[in-house]
């Protein structure tokens, strides 16, 4: 069993692999009102406490998303990695994507693989994400920075605390985005070659006003 206690918690930003396609997707991004990162690959502060690997979780509002990603930490000096949502308030980002980022919780799965297991095929790893039978996001990590170059530009922008620190790496393609209102998310991480998934489902149930009967 392993047991986190959540210090300080991040995620990455415009982390794809392929730097032209980032910069293509900032650039439409930019067309429709969305402020660019400041630099690529951009590293967001988490509220550590909006981390929860709970099944079921509130928003405000219908505009967030869920965001497939792995996430990676560090516990009893063993390095883990699990799948996760960086789930986002999308109209709250299109005005500050660490206001977005900081406006709903964050998922993780209860869970874990040790790095070690799979850092010799990690571009082969793949994340899915689906609501019930639609697949909205779908890609291998070979679509993200390689493990050791993330870790890297962490350790640069972060320091060298480990223990208790949680990164989100970053997400791959979309496929569909999922119907407004609650939805059940399916979280997928899939190891090929040693024939094995972590799974985690979760609820968002989306919090309204109450109005007076009548009103």
């Amino acid at each position: 069993m392993i047991t986190l206690e959540v210090k300080r918690a991040l995620a990455a930003g415009a982390s794809g692999r392929d730097r032209e396609k980032v910069q293509k997707h900032i650039a439409h991004m930019s067309t429709l009102g969305v402020k660019p990162p400041a630099h690529v690959p951009m590293l967001y502060p988490l509220i550590p406490t909006l981390v929860t690997n709970a099944d079921d979780i509130g928003v405000i509002g219908t505009d967030s998303t869920p965001e497939i990603e792995v996430v990676m930490f560090r516990a009893g000096e063993v390095d883990y990695l699990t799948v996760g949502s960086d789930h986002t308030d999308r109209r709250i980002e299109a005005v500050s994507a660490l206001q977005g980022k900081n406006s709903c919780p964050k998922i993780v799965a209860t869970t874990a693989w040790p790095v070690s297991e799979v850092l010799g095929h990690w571009d082969s790893l793949a994340l899915r994400s689906r609501c019930g039978n639609t697949l909205l996001q779908e890609g291998t990590l070979a679509h993200v920075m390689t493990y050791e170059n993330l870790m890297t530009f962490v350790h640069e922008q972060d320091g060298d605390q480990a223990e208790g620190r949680v990164v989100f790496s970053g997400t791959v393609p979309t496929r569909a985005t999922p119907p407004k209102g609650d939805v059940t998310i399916r979280l997928e991480l899939d190891d090929p070659v040693m024939r094995r998934s972590l799974t985690h489902d979760y609820t968002v149930h989306v919090r309204r006003e109450y109005f007076p009967a009548g009103s």
